[in-house]
């Protein structure tokens, strides 16, 4: 399975949970696309397989972090360290996961400030 890496603190904790799982041999095969050098870093020191979209340009799932959730489940990055590079690279996913911070709950979307909208 080829998985989009994305970037920031909310999806860190995604890759930490993927190098166990393989670790524990409950997943195999997983190779990461990096958005970012930072979690290119974070991927290769834990030990899952990398590569890039020039090798494989179609993706089976992408990891998205949210900071920011309202009640209709509408969601937002507020701050994505690599937004265009991530925006780039997600659209060759198949399918989309989310990893949500709890307190990422809010009322309103965007009520500090501009928002970069994921979906």
């Amino acid at each position: 399975m080829v998985i989009i890496l994305r970037t920031g603190s909310t999806t860190k904790h995604a890759v930490d949970l993927i190098s166990d799982l393989l670790q524990q041999g409950k997943l195999k095969e997983i190779i990461g696309i990096p958005t970012s050098k930072q979690t290119h870093q974070q991927a290769s020191t834990l030990g899952i397989s990398l590569s890039d979209l020039d090798s494989h340009p179609t993706l089976d799932l992408a990891i998205n972090g949210a900071e920011k959730v309202d009640p209709h489940l509408n969601l937002v990055k507020e701050c994505g360290r690599s937004p265009l590079r991530e925006k780039m690279i997600v659209g060759a996913a198949k399918k989309s996961g989310l990893v949500k911070m709890v307190c990422g709950n809010v009322e309103i979307l965007g009520e500090n400030g501009v928002a970069i909208w994921l979906f």
